[in-house]
């Protein structure tokens, strides 16, 4: 099957719990990992993957259940969030490798 494919979570490395405030956050990404999910936990975040800094002119919006998909390891790379409003984030980030 071309285009497909196929990867397995990592064992370590996954962010639980990841806060984000009022200063730009980046990932800590595990040297195997090729690709990730976030999950958006508690209040809303600006991300970028790493075009311009995040602000709240400047970047994605992803609200509580939101699920963000980083395809690449440049992706995981140049992510960067901020919090949208008064209220710091939580996200959760699991990593995979193909």
């Amino acid at each position: 099957m071309p285009n497909v494919r196929s990867r397995s979570p990592l064992p370590t490395g996954n962010q639980y719990g990841l806060s984000i405030g009022t200063t730009v956050v980046t990932l800590t990404v595990p040297n195997a990992a090729t690709s990730g999910e976030m999950y958006v936990r508690t209040a809303s975040i600006v991300f970028t993957r790493g075009t311009t800094d995040p602000s709240a002119t400047a970047g994605l919006q992803a609200d509580p259940g939101d699920i963000i998909l980083l395809k690449t390891r440049a992706e995981l790379d140049r992510f960067e969030a901020i919090r949208q409003g008064g209220t710091s984030a939580t996200v959760d980030v699991e990593y995979f490798a193909d």
